[in-house]
């Protein structure tokens, strides 16, 4: 092990620099060297232009808010929220007979799907 230690020894220690930098910056301890004011300026105006500041959505966000990442898909208004049977709940019909009994026998229950 000591000969090994006496032929290695920079790369061992500078590996051991560098394993203990990783550590302290994911842990918090240190900053991180590469988030510079540069890249947080570059991170609002890519999140102001409808994206986050890591990455782009697949669907549509607010552009001209950095700090409105959340898109429309996160805040749903579709059926089966309140926001659906408040506004068009009301404007489905109510089944027939026959309708009943065939949602009855497919679906086992009177509503249908």
């Amino acid at each position: 092990m000591s000969k090994i230690f006496q032929t290695h020894r920079r790369k061992l220690i500078a590996g051991g620099v560098l394993i203990g930098g990783y550590v302290l910056v994911q842990t918090g301890t240190l900053p991180n060297p590469f988030y510079t004011n540069g890249v947080q300026n570059i991170e609002k105006r890519y999140s102001s232009g409808g994206a986050s500041p890591n990455k782009t959505p697949a669907a549509a966000t607010k552009r001209g808010h950095p700090d409105q990442v959340t898109s429309n898909t996160d805040t749903t208004k579709g059926v089966g929220t309140p926001h659906y049977e408040e506004t068009f709940g009301e404007q489905k019909p109510d089944p027939s007979t026959f309708d009943k009994t065939w949602n009855r026998a497919q679906y086992h229950q009177d509503k249908g799907k």
